[in-house]
């Protein structure tokens, strides 16, 4: 194996068109074959392979804390070339609240790197703590998912465009495909915000490398809420096909 630097990436994706597979149940509503038609493929985390979502896995993303439950040699068979971490091996900050609570791993995470010591396999990508940092601060001091750190890191390489699918932001109360999800009330200060990672996908994604990004439009948290009580069973996979149905698709001037 080897740890690659973030110039290296440039080769990963600039160019290239990228589908990045969150783990949200809209997932499922992909035709089969059209995520595996991309120049690369990236999946995240706790990810499943259905015909809906494919079998290529190019690159995997993770945080790669405990619950993650991906081994090396299922990666190695799913075709990964390139790990990518969310986190530094390093303490990225103080935090009072987080020595309070005896949650140490939510600023400091090499312990995360020293229990995947003898983990690594291929090319590797381990960023620094400026980049990370980068990312807190566009949520405004909040810890990115590894979802939205994922489109973060691929859109800052110049892909050709940018395919987002099982990213519905929790609203469905259903990760890893489709196992129930439940937010955890904390008063972390710096915890996931979602609807912020939304709103900022929105609103800069497409002009920030001028990439062509398809995302969904036209829908809130509590407009979601409704629809899923009116819609019932299969709601979820039916609400992300009728988004994507009228995505906005943004052609930009290319890398």
């Amino acid at each position: 194996m080897r740890f690659v630097s973030k110039a290296e990436l440039r080769a990963v994706f600039a160019g290239k068109r990228v589908a990045i597979v969150g783990s949200g149940p809209g997932v499922l509503g992909n035709a089969p074959g059209f995520i595996d038609g991309h120049d690369v493929v990236v999946r995240v985390n706790n990810y499943k392979l259905r015909p809906q979502t494919g079998s290529r896995t190019d690159v995997f993303y993770s945080f790669f804390g405990r619950s993650i439950e991906k081994t090396a040699a299922e990666l190695q068979h799913d075709g990964v070339k390139l790990c990518m971490n969310k986190c530094p091996d390093a303490k990225v900050m103080e935090s009072a609240w987080h020595r309070r609570m005896n949650r140490p791993t939510g600023v400091d995470f090499r312990p995360l790197h020293a229990d995947r010591s003898g983990f690594w396999f291929g090319d590797t990508y381990v960023p620094q703590v400026e980049d990370f940092m980068h990312k807190f601060n566009l949520l405004d001091g909040h810890v990115p998912t590894t979802g939205f750190a994922a489109v973060l890191d691929v859109l800052e390489h110049a892909p050709a465009s940018v395919y987002m699918t099982g990213f519905d932001f929790f609203t469905s109360k259903v990760h890893n495909v489709d196992e129930p999800w439940q937010h955890k009330v904390t008063t972390d200060p710096i915890q996931h915000v979602p609807m912020v990672e939304l709103a900022w996908i929105r609103a800069n994604a497409a002009s920030l490398i001028g990439a062509g990004v398809v995302w969904p439009t036209g829908i809130e948290g509590s407009d979601y809420a409704d629809a899923l009580k009116e819609i019932g069973d299969g709601a979820p996979r039916r609400i992300e096909r009728e988004i994507l149905a009228g995505a906005r698709y943004v052609m930009g001037s290319g890398p």
